[in-house]
C-alpha cells in the first residue's frame, strides 16, 4: 500500500493533501514567474486579492 505524502504550501507552510496554482487566467499570466504552490486557503485568498487589484485599476 502506498502512503500519501503531505505537501507543503509555499505561501503559509501548511502541510496538506492537495496544492493549487494558477498559471494562466483572464488578465493573468504566471508562465515566467517562479512556481508557487498554494493550499486551498492561500489560493482563494490570492484570487480574491487579484480580483480586488484588478478592480482598483
Amino acid at each position: 500500500m502506498t502512503i500519501a505524502k503531505k505537501l507543503r504550501c509555499d505561501t503559509c507552510g501548511a502541510e496538506v493533501d492537495n496544492l493549487r496554482r494558477d498559471v494562466v487566467d483572464a488578465d493573468y499570466n504566471a508562465l515566467n514567474k517562479p512556481a508557487l504552490w498554494n493550499c486551498d486557503a492561500c489560493y482563494n485568498a490570492k484570487r480574491v486579492q487579484r480580483e480586488q487589484d484588478k478592480q482598483e485599476k
